[in-house]
């Protein structure tokens, strides 16, 4: 027998108690009146006996009690039969390059195969994976049903991932001794992501499906009023000659023919004038991955995007200039297109005129009492999209009451200190400054003279650093609401930042960045989180609902392969923790058997019983 807290076993020192308190428990004699006690001599009588327990029946419920209660604390478990047999599961690749003819009709063979060379009493959990990994079935000796949902699995529209899988694997088996076994088509493009990592007593199985095929995708799609650009790929090596279609998914179509030999892409052009609303393009070929065979584009009716500037005072109006030129040269693409209004006073910060405005950019709070701009935590909190620059016009103090309670806090910084510095990027990799390229060196090269001093809570990311390492630019998400908040102004008071030539691509990639690829347009299908949208189409999944165009991931297309070999060594393969694998054991085991239950039961019967017995002997005493 275990327990899973023995701590609370010296809980069983307090039985004790109830035997100290029978054993020095005395009998006291009623009091008796008598008279003239004054000529009555004095005699001392020495009196000795031995001390005994008595009603031993009640010092007996009462140690129980306290017994069962310490036990039940202490949560007994029996240790399991050694003769377990380790678990199993199955991992199967459903993503789009898995459609390809018979592809996923050989995992599923592999991974039957794999389930009969098991034993029937051996527990076997199944996972599904493309770019997010399910859960299809827990570890069960019920080996029907997994091959009931083995023969379900469909090829869906995701890439490869294989971190998702194992990591769901990983926690399936809760850090026992187990094996896997992952059965894929081998795309290198699987570990893009990153690696993970399994533990030494896990043993993994790597099965690798399907041989290389011919397929033409559609790789792009670009629609404005004048014209839509299609791009098709032959990411096979056999040249071939296809039809595109374009079109509205519900209507007549323009076809094209076009001839490409292979790993060569053309574009095709399909003259305007086009309305707004959803398009398709389709290239018709068999024998490849049909989810990349269409890809779907939104061409707006109106401006994509209502940006807000918020000031204080009517004369600080000069401080929304940048921003307004920012976005009036981005507006000039054909593509995109930005309304931008100045905000002024209380009145713009009501829940009304916020939620008029896709993103919100926050530079002056002058002449307005801090209960007015509270009005921006639940604009963010309701899905809004809020930017936060600290400057001489905003103070941090202010500031603070909005960015404090959403994880990013802001204080005044020291006048007297030194520069700061440029703004240095804290991981290159991120979508905001991955997507700058080049004009991240001359967002370093930067001259600013002042900042606030900016605390970043967990939850919260930060993008930017200043040269001297403060914190420059941050970021938090809450829900689908998502606040940026820039340690310094957007007015060049205290930096020239908005003179720099990256101040328009950074303020650009800045809303693409809070709303969306091409402000909300284009949205990448592995970010789409509600599984009614997990397919491509024109969906309402953008920001605050709006429609967004999403399509499969085309890096899919790419049939470059990783050996089985190679496979493994990109894992870390750390020694098992045994003493957290058998406190997972402990525990599993613990919940399964549920003595402690049993314990408080008891302890509940002892109790009954003890006060009835009690009640007696007290009504006994009386009658004496």
């Amino acid at each position: 027998m275990g327990f899973l807290a023995p701590a609370f076993l010296v809980g069983l020192a307090a039985v004790a108690v109830p035997i100290l308190l029978h054993l020095f428990r005395r009998e006291v004699a009623p009091p008796v009146a008598f008279t003239a006690v004054r000529f009555l001599q004095k005699r001392t009588i020495e009196q000795q006996e031995r001390r005994r327990i008595q009603d031993p029946w009640l010092l007996l419920l009462r140690v129980a009690a306290l017994a069962l209660l310490a036990l039940a604390f202490a949560r007994p478990y029996l240790q399991a039969d050694a003769t377990s047999r380790p678990p199993v599961v199955l991992a199967v690749d459903v993503s789009y390059s898995m459609g390809a003819p018979g592809r996923l009709d050989a995992a599923r063979t592999a991974a039957t195969a794999a389930l009969d060379e098991v034993g029937g009493d051996v527990p076997v959990g199944l996972i599904s994976f493309a770019d997010r990994a399910m859960v299809v079935a827990e570890p069960t000796t019920d080996h029907g049903a997994i091959r009931a949902q083995l023969t379900a699995l469909t090829a869906g529209h995701g890439a490869t991932r294989y971190a998702g899988p194992l990591e769901a694997a990983r926690s399936l088996l809760e850090g026992r001794e187990g094996r896997i076994v992952l059965v894929t088509d081998l795309q290198s493009r699987g570990w893009a992501r990153g690696t993970t990592s399994l533990p030494d007593n896990v043993r993994l199985d790597v099965v690798g499906v399907g041989a290389r095929v011919d397929n033409v995708l559609v790789r792009d799609l670009l629609v404005t009023r004048d014209q839509a650009r299609a791009v098709v790929s032959n990411a096979g090596q056999v040249p071939a000659t296809v039809t595109v279609q374009f079109g509205r998914p519900d209507a007549a179509m323009t076809t094209q023919s076009v001839s490409l030999d292979g790993g060569v892409s053309r574009e095709l052009v399909f003259p305007g004038p086009h309305a707004g609303g959803p398009y398709v393009a389709r290239v018709a070929h068999v024998g490849g991955f049909p989810a990349d065979d269409e890809r779907y584009a939104l061409l707006r009716d109106q401006a994509a995007t209502t940006v807000r500037v918020l000031i204080g005072d009517e004369v600080e109006r000069s401080l929304a200039l940048f921003v307004e030129r920012a976005f009036g040269a981005l507006g000039t693409e054909p593509t995109t297109s930005y309304a931008v209004t100045v905000g002024t006073g209380a009145d713009a910060l009501t829940a009304e005129a916020l939620r008029q405005a896709d993103l919100v950019f926050w530079l002056s709070a002058t002449g307005i009492d801090r209960r007015v701009v509270a009005t921006l935590e639940p604009f963010v909190r309701d899905g809004g999209r809020l930017v936060v620059a600290c400057g001489p016009a905003l103070d941090p103090r202010v500031a603070d009451v909005v960015t404090r309670p959403l994880g990013i806090t802001l204080a005044g910084g020291d006048p007297g200190a030194a520069a700061p510095g440029g703004l240095v990027a804290q991981d290159p990799r991120h979508p905001l400054l991955a997507a700058l390229g080049e004009a991240r060196l001359d967002l370093a090269r930067t001259t600013v003279a002042q900042a606030c001093d900016m605390g970043v809570a967990p939850g919260a990311t930060t993008i930017s650093r200043f040269g001297d390492g403060r914190p420059a630019l941050a970021e938090v998400r809450v829900g689908t609401g998502h606040l940026v908040v820039l340690a310094t102004d957007l007015g060049r008071q205290w930096n020239n930042l908005p003179v720099q030539a990256a101040f328009v691509p950074l303020v650009g990639e800045l809303a693409r960045h809070m709303l969306g690829d091409g402000a909300g347009a284009r949205v990448a299908l592995a970010n789409v989180e509600d599984a009614r949208y997990q397919r491509p189409g024109v969906w309402p999944v953008g920001p605050r609902g709006q429609l967004a165009a999403v399509n499969v991931d085309p890096s899919e297309s790419d049939q470059a392969v990783v050996s089985v070999d190679e496979f493994q060594q990109a894992l870390a393969r750390p020694p098992a923790d045994e003493a957290r694998v058998a406190r997972i054991e402990a525990v599993r085991l613990e919940q399964d058997q549920g003595w402690w239950r049993y314990g408080m039961a008891l302890l509940g019967l002892t109790l009954v019983a003890e006060s009835l017995i009690a009640r007696r002997r007290r009504a006994a005493e009386v009658v004496s």
